[in-house]
């Protein structure tokens, strides 16, 4: 009978809680990593394309995460929009 008992408040507690230990988690988004170009001898703008305008003059050119750039001061270049 007391197994019965802690049976039943289980099933009741679940339902009361709305299901929470019954619920799968959020399903995770993944995003796609965005890569950008610079030039770091030629001051601070990044760019979406190698051939971009911007970057006619730069000699060396890195091939680095939108994020990276974004954190170490990169701005868009105002050749693209």
């Amino acid at each position: 009978m007391l197994k019965l008992k802690k049976a039943t408040f289980a099933i009741v507690a679940v339902f009361t809680m709305g299901g929470g230990l019954l619920s799968l988690p959020p399903k995770e988004v993944s995003a796609r990593t965005t890569y950008v170009w610079i030039a770091p001898n030629h001051g601070k703008r990044y760019h979406y394309s190698k051939g971009c305008r911007g970057l006619n003059n730069a000699g060396r050119k890195s091939h680095v995460s939108l994020r990276w750039a974004k954190h170490h001061g990169y701005k868009l270049c105002g050749w693209e929009h």
